[in-house]
């Protein structure tokens, strides 16, 4: 994967590894990690059941985790949720959106999976419940709303991320 953090990059690298998540729902998983404070690529590789022997997977996972920790550390909303590129139909997207919100959530709980949302604070308890929310819905919805939902989870995870990452 080299220097190359696309979707297609992603998928790529995820089935040659032979990795089941679909590329969002990994970068979900990468992202949540970072913003629960669990920045190592074992706990990555572990997170997506993937086999830790697979060089090309460590070494893209290595490359998208120090981007996606720069991204966040800057604190200029840079991040966004790893999606298939917009020439791509708005159903497959939004699926991907959802996808994404649902390895997030499977990310930052990785290690505490006891822990609940009223755990921490109070802006970011809402956050993650609406992140929580959108992984578990079922339907798509258009461009526009697609869009929306990308620029409120790329504020909901800056947040998330400045008020618990360690």
């Amino acid at each position: 994967m080299q220097d190359d953090l696309t979707y297609d990059a992603w998928t790529m690298m995820l089935t040659q590894a032979d990795v089941a998540l679909a590329a969002s729902e990994a970068h979900g998983v990468v992202v949540g990690l970072i913003c629960a404070g669990r920045v190592d690529d074992d706990t990555a590789i572990a997170a997506l059941g993937a086999n830790e022997a697979d060089p090309d997977l460590r070494d893209g996972l290595e490359t998208a985790r120090r981007r996606i920790a720069d991204d966040l550390a800057e604190g200029g909303l840079g991040l966004e949720p790893l999606l298939p590129d917009d020439e791509r139909p708005a159903v497959q997207r939004s699926r991907a959106l959802i996808e994404w919100c649902r390895g997030f959530v499977a990310g930052f709980y990785f290690h505490d999976r006891d822990t609940k949302t009223s755990d921490h604070p109070e802006i970011v308890a809402e956050a993650l419940n609406d992140i929580g929310e959108l992984a578990e819905a079922s339907g798509t919805v258009g461009e526009s709303d697609l869009s929306e939902l990308v620029e409120y989870l790329r504020v909901a995870v800056q947040l998330i991320y400045d008020e618990t990452a360690e």
